[in-house]
């Protein structure tokens, strides 16, 4: 899986291309930790600069996996405890069915791109 980051202010922007899976989890998981990490050595999370929202550009996403879906919840867990939040933008009609299956649809803050999720805030 190929990521790259940006941000608007308080919130990353984690551009995502691949599958999302537990042998790709790594690198993903790897993008995340790093924004805690520039919180947490940083400024700080109740500094002006640090991240409190997350989206995540899912569009060049084409399947998301059992293992994937456990950290994306573990992931929005840890963000709503610090008053964060993650949202999922540019979700494709498979990704949308994976979380219809699973019954996940409702789990996640979803929007059609990327401008409309930062704007959600």
């Amino acid at each position: 899986m190929k990521i790259t980051e940006e941000s608007y202010g308080q919130t990353a922007i984690l551009v995502c291309s691949g599958e999302l899976t537990d042998d790709s989890l790594d690198a993903f998981r790897h993008a995340v930790e790093q924004i805690e990490h520039r919180n947490n050595e940083g400024e700080g999370a109740d500094q002006p600069d640090a991240v409190a929202d997350l989206v995540l550009d899912f569009e060049a996403v084409p399947f998301i996996d059992s293992a994937g879906l456990e950290y994306l919840l573990d992931l929005q867990e840890k963000f709503t405890e610090k008053a964060g939040r993650v949202k999922l933008a540019n979700l494709n009609e498979n990704i949308t069915g994976i979380l219809n299956i699973t019954r996940l649809d409702n789990a996640f803050e979803r929007f059609k791109d990327v401008p409309d999720a930062v704007k959600a805030v």
